[in-house]
């Protein structure tokens, strides 16, 4: 497979896990909220920042590597949350 289908895929699914899972942790899905408003967390949106500059950078020779490292940071940090709150917790009792 040539390095260009194999980077459109890879920009494709790691978009379809990053975009969503981080606009579901920017509306504060684990905080506390007193007043019953929507309560936001915009720190969690740098997560799509970085996935969409290492989606740029794959497309210069110099820097594909570090653009699919970049790419692959944000799923590998939703991989981990999904491990620490489903599986430990189940596996624990």
């Amino acid at each position: 497979m040539s390095y260009s289908i194999f980077r459109w895929i890879h920009i494709i699914l790691t978009g379809i896990m990053t975009v969503p899972f981080t606009l579901f942790l920017a509306t504060g899905f684990i905080s506390e909220n007193y007043d019953d408003e929507l309560f936001l967390a915009p720190e969690f949106l740098i997560l799509i920042a970085i996935w969409l500059i290492g989606a740029i950078l794959m497309f210069f020779s110099k820097t594909k590597v570090i653009g699919m490292v970049l790419t692959t940071l944000p799923s590998v940090f939703y991989v981990a949350i999904i491990v620490y709150f489903l599986l430990i917790p189940a596996l624990t009792y």
